[in-house]
């Protein structure tokens, strides 16, 4: 790909596929930190319920009501919580976030080199490894939810960041 290319129209083509990590990158961190959130919440909220719960079964008056609130937590907790996979949502959106850093910091890095050096061939085997590195992140099948908004909103930003035309 780079033989057929100048120095200018490789370092173009690098500065769009900075922009295109970017994207990608600053997206899934986004996802992963509302769903870190989200997790911690509900997983912290439904905790502090069961220990209300626990506290209340050992007064004789709410004995019953409190056993049922601890146990309606923590069945909640146990097994319908997981069902919703949030932790492999969680998981998921981590490491997409943590490959397309590595991919961002590889394109960046080569645009670097790019800019204070013409040596080809060197150039070529670093691109070529990011190249991988971004083939194998596309070809992960995690089916994480996506959210178009966020998305749209994310490239608006890295646009201007990179100044790139839309």
């Amino acid at each position: 790909m780079i033989a057929n290319m100048n120095h200018d129209e490789f370092i173009d083509k690098l500065k769009k596929l900075v922009c295109y990590a970017d994207w990608h990158h600053r997206y899934y961190m986004a996802r992963a930190r509302k769903y870190n959130r989200f997790d911690y919440w509900i997983k912290s909220s439904l905790g502090f319920i069961a220990a209300i719960g626990a506290v209340l079964s050992s007064a004789e008056k709410f004995r019953i009501f409190g056993a049922i609130l601890a146990g309606g937590c923590a069945f909640l907790l146990g097994s319908v919580l997981p069902n919703f996979r949030w932790d492999a949502i969680v998981s998921g959106l981590k490491e997409e976030q943590e490959e397309w850093t590595r991919i961002f910091q590889g394109y960046e890095g080569l645009l670097n080199m790019a800019q204070i050096s013409d040596r080809d061939e060197m150039l070529s085997m670093e691109f070529q490894k990011v190249e991988e590195l971004k083939k194998a992140a596309e070809l992960n099948e995690r089916n994480l939810p996506d959210d178009e908004k966020l998305l749209r909103k994310i490239e608006e930003e890295v646009r201007k960041y990179h100044k790139m035309e839309g």
